[in-house]
């Protein structure tokens, strides 16, 4: 992939496990950034799906970013802060050996509808 295309800062945010005074895993502390990675966002479209009993507008879309180490430790449980926006992960593709690259289906929810 050229790399003039990578052209957006995305932020991968992580829930710290928050533990006891004995050390056991309790729960989830809040979102945190983890790192920040050059990607490249695809827009695939909004539309409309019922959650809660309740239409809500959604977002989707294609977020590439280079493969690394760091950039596979990405799983479903995180987030990624895009253009003033929360996005969550729904879909990790396997990493591309021939363009180096893996790709993240983000989703969001834009509001009521």
């Amino acid at each position: 992939m050229d790399p003039g295309r990578f052209d957006t800062r995305a932020t991968i945010l992580r829930r710290a496990v928050v533990a006891d005074a004995d050390g056991d895993p309790v729960g989830a502390g809040d979102y945190a950034p983890v790192m920040t990675l050059w990607a490249s966002y695809r827009p695939q479209g909004a539309r409309e799906a019922a959650q809660g009993g309740r239409a809500q507008n959604v977002e989707t879309g294609t977020l590439t970013i280079r493969d690394s180490a760091q950039a596979r430790t990405v799983t479903n449980a995180d987030r990624v802060a895009l253009r003033d926006r929360d996005f969550n992960v729904t879909g990790i593709g396997l990493p591309d050996r021939r363009t180096g690259t893996i790709q993240l289906t983000i989703a969001t929810d834009l509001g009521g509808a």
